[in-house]
């Protein structure tokens, strides 16, 4: 029964994997140089498997790649301050050099620009042998002829474009502004540099600060523990009391646990930024104590002014529209006539030889059938009259370029001024929670004097005593942790406005 279907139901997934079988085997059948294998093709909804006889896809290794090269210049023995940290990051990572080589091959494009108002010398140097066999013949002879000539010939060429309604111009203008943006892209990557690698150092700072803040917190809770054994011991203390003084050790001992952790996960940040090498033993001197304050909040107007004139993201999308402008003009007059001096010089020696061909874009094709030499020059106009409109459709991507880089610019400076409002704001928000744990840490300092001052009188308890520590401890953390961010939000700031050009000061 052959396989019908019903224009009003559809068909089932098994029904047409039959029919598609059948149709296969009817085209195998019907072919007389069909093979006889029969394809079995894997089911459209299986998903792909690996090869299970292999045993894992461990690349053989190789012996050159396995060396590591160490950071040069590093002494694993001086305490290095955030300066000198910033010094190694700009001598050793990866990203300035990107940046200082793209600079140089920037300038070297501008020189090349430059260099096209030049003439071209080419020198051409042809030598051959021609055989040639024919029959010549009148009205009652005919003759067989064979001939065989040698010849060569050098050939001195000068080309040189005189006038061309300003492309070459605008080409050597765009190359200027592309040199431009790279010096601008040299000095983002420093300030980059700088930025990532003094909020890494704040953040280390800080951690380290937390280890300590962990460390006499766990010596509180013991002290609280050997009190209130000492108290169950004495009849006057519960095993409530013993066993929450255990739990407040055992927390203490894993906040002083992740406090490390988060310590060392600080300082390979710190490493990560600096883009130096990972297993490169780094001594870091203690930071300064900052001096910070709450300062008069400059009108943003003002701020955002001055930062879109020196920002390096500005700077660089507007030499990135000089250069399309550039573009623009250049594709503009490759429209033009174009005017240029010829000149060539050539000597020759051969015999029966009529044609030599052409070699390379500046060879010449000859026609030599002697031995000579000449001296010859030439002024042309070469118009271009119709290339399939494949200039006018240059130029119009030339135009739509330079649109595309004016929207670009304006939306840098948008996202300029966006980033420089927000940093200012963390900024005072940050000073603003300096000055608050400022005055935490005093009133915990207070609270601490008279807990121990009662305790001495045998008023308090070491309990009280004790908790009035780690508060005083945890107060001083706040304020580390406050300071820290408001230097960081001072850098970020700085970034924003495009003034940060060195180590921010302590």
């Amino acid at each position: 029964m052959p396989y019908r279907i019903n224009a009003m139901s559809t068909p089932s997934p098994q029904r047409l994997r039959s029919l598609l079988a059948f149709s296969v085997t009817l085209g195998m059948l019907g072919g007389c140089a069909a093979p006889t294998a029969q394809l079995a093709p894997r089911p459209p909804d299986t998903a792909w498997q690996p090869n299970a006889s292999s045993k894992d896809f461990v690349l053989p290794p190789k012996p050159a790649l396995a060396e590591l090269i160490p950071t040069p210049g590093i002494d694993t023995l001086h305490p290095y301050s955030l300066a000198e940290l910033i010094d190694l990051a700009q001598r050793n990572h990866p990203a300035t050099r990107i940046a200082w080589i793209a600079a140089r091959n920037a300038a070297t494009t501008t020189e090349i620009a430059q260099r096209s108002w030049l003439p071209r010398l080419s020198a051409t140097v042809l030598a051959g042998a021609r055989h040639r066999q024919g029959e010549a013949g009148g009205q009652t002879l005919s003759v067989n002829s064979e001939r065989n000539g040698h010849a060569a010939a050098g050939i001195l060429s000068l080309q040189w474009l005189l006038f061309d309604f300003g492309e070459r111009e605008a080409l050597a203008e765009g190359a200027g502004q592309e040199a431009i943006a790279a010096h601008i892209g040299f000095t983002a990557a420093h300030q980059q540099i700088i930025e990532a690698v003094s909020l890494a150092y704040y953040a280390h700072g800080a951690a380290r600060t937390r280890v300590g803040v962990a460390q006499g917190a766990l010596a509180n809770s013991r002290q609280v523990l050997e009190a209130a054994q000492a108290r169950f011991k004495q009849g006057i203390g519960t095993v409530l009391e013993v066993a929450h003084a255990q739990q407040a050790v055992a927390q203490a001992e894993l906040a002083r646990v992740q406090a490390h952790g988060r310590e060392r996960d600080t300082y390979h940040s710190l490493i990560a930024a600096m883009g130096i090498s990972p297993l490169t033993p780094l001594k870091l001197a203690d930071a300064p104590e900052p001096r910070l304050g709450i300062a008069d909040k400059e009108p943003i107007e003002r701020l955002v002014a001055a930062a879109l004139a020196r920002r390096p993201d500005i700077q660089a999308a507007y030499a990135t529209l000089q250069t399309s402008r550039a573009g623009a003009k250049a594709t503009d007059a490759a429209r033009m006539p174009k005017v240029f001096l010829a000149a060539s010089a050539s000597r020759s020696s051969g015999t029966n030889v009529t044609t030599f061909p052409g070699f390379g874009q500046d060879g010449p094709t000859l026609n030599l059938s002697g031995s000579g030499s000449g001296v010859g020059a030439f002024i042309g106009v070469t118009i271009p009259l119709w290339d399939g409109e494949t200039r006018a459709s240059m130029q119009l991507q030339a135009y739509q370029r330079v649109e595309a880089a004016q929207a670009r610019l304006d939306r840098v400076r948008q996202q300029a001024v966006q980033q420089i409002v927000v940093a200012q704001d963390a900024l005072f928000t940050a000073l603003a929670s300096v000055e608050a744990a400022t005055q935490l840490r005093m009133a915990s300092r207070v609270t601490q004097e008279a807990a121990s001052d009662a305790y001495r009188h045998g008023i308090g308890t070491v309990t009280a005593v004790t908790l009035a520590e780690t508060q005083l401890l945890e107060a001083g953390q706040l304020l580390a942790d406050a300071r820290a961010a408001a230097q960081s939000a001072a850098v970020t700031l700085a970034l924003a406005t495009g003034a940060l050009g060195s180590a921010p000061r302590p």
